[in-house]
């Protein structure tokens, strides 16, 4: 009988033991997941309007680096090109997406900006190219910015809305063609602040005459409207570019023939990357690691949208003219990218 009683007290010994030892386990693991958690990188990127081409772009960008980080926390927000360099020069938030002209006249306090926001650092490209196009109706009497300055032609005119990177761009080459959209108005001539929806609405209507805008290439808005309405674009003196490109930080590119249906001929333009940008407070790891997530995942990004297609290690770096971060300036040195 005792033996018998001995036998049972071990096993509720033993049973006891293992219960503890588990319970003790149990809240290791907790600990340890807690302690990942809190490890783990949770961070903000402000993007485009919602619904967007920039909100799927950033939503992209979001998605490799939780795709590359476990447990990361990476929330999207809405913003805007031109809203979004001093949000994130201010520290409003940590990143954002803009164009990398918007972000060099940000940094150095040039139009729009009243004020320069020199906290702003470049991490990667994101879009390699939204290219400027002067488009016109294929009937109108000219077939350069030339000949509407000297003849003085009432041109009706839209360029977006105020402070975009099209209009900036527009009212660049128009101050290096020698003129303002004031004289412009005094030919008789109009200059809108319009959408591209809108403006190829009207210009099918024969009540705006021109379209100038930095958009991809092909932009999804001029295929549908060459639809109803014949085009054509119009090309621009290197002098003018290179002036332009100086200004803004910018770089001369070309829209090859064929581009669109309409497009014969090479055009000489403007182009301008969409990149991700950051505040220079932003840890050197943390960069280092939302850098690496970009270049490992080209292939994903392709899934997401048809422009992410076009960035490649080779221009990831061509950022323009706003410093890169120390911390992707590691990853591109080790990646063997930059000396």
């Amino acid at each position: 009988m005792m033996k018998r009683s001995f036998i049972l007290m071990a096993m509720l010994f033993s049973v006891l033991f293992i219960v503890a030892c588990s319970n003790k386990k149990a809240v290791h693991n907790e600990e340890s997941e807690k302690e990942d958690a809190s490890d783990a990188l949770q961070t903000t990127i402000i993007g485009g309007r919602t619904g967007g081409a920039w909100s799927v772009f950033t939503e992209g960008v979001a998605e490799s680096i939780r795709r590359e980080n476990k447990g990361a926390v990476v929330t999207v927000e809405p913003g805007g090109i031109v809203e979004n360099p001093p949000a994130v020069g201010t520290n409003l938030v940590p990143y954002g997406i803009t164009y990398s002209m918007t972000a060099y006249a940000a940094y150095t306090g040039t139009e729009p900006y009243p004020k320069a926001y020199e906290d702003i650092r470049a991490i990667s490209v994101i879009v390699p190219g939204n290219y400027y196009q002067f488009v016109v109706r294929s009937d109108a009497p000219y077939n350069s910015i030339d000949e509407i300055v000297e003849n003085k032609i009432p041109i009706r005119l839209s360029v977006n809305q105020q402070g975009s990177a099209g209009e900036i761009i527009t009212k660049n080459i128009l101050h290096e063609y020698g003129i303002t959209y004031e004289n412009i108005v005094d030919w008789g001539g109009a200059i809108e602040n319009l959408s591209d929806v809108k403006t190829y609405e009207l210009m099918a209507d024969k009540r705006i005459d021109a379209n100038g805008n930095a958009v991809s290439i092909p932009s999804s808005g001029i295929i549908e409207a060459s639809t109803t309405t014949d085009l054509k674009m119009l090309s621009f003196n290197k002098e003018v570019l290179q002036a332009v490109s100086n200004d803004l930080g910018m770089e001369i590119g070309t829209i090859k023939a064929g581009s669109y249906d309409f497009l014969q001929d090479d055009i000489d333009t403007l182009f301008t990357p969409a990149i991700l940008i950051v505040h220079k407070d932003v840890p050197d790891e943390e960069v280092y690691q939302i850098t690496k997530a970009i270049y490992n995942n080209f292939e994903f990004l392709g899934t997401v949208h048809e422009e992410f297609k076009n960035l490649t290690a080779d221009n990831m770096m061509e950022v323009g003219q706003v410093p890169l971060h120390p911390g992707a300036e590691k990853f591109f040195k080790k990646a063997g990218m930059l000396d």
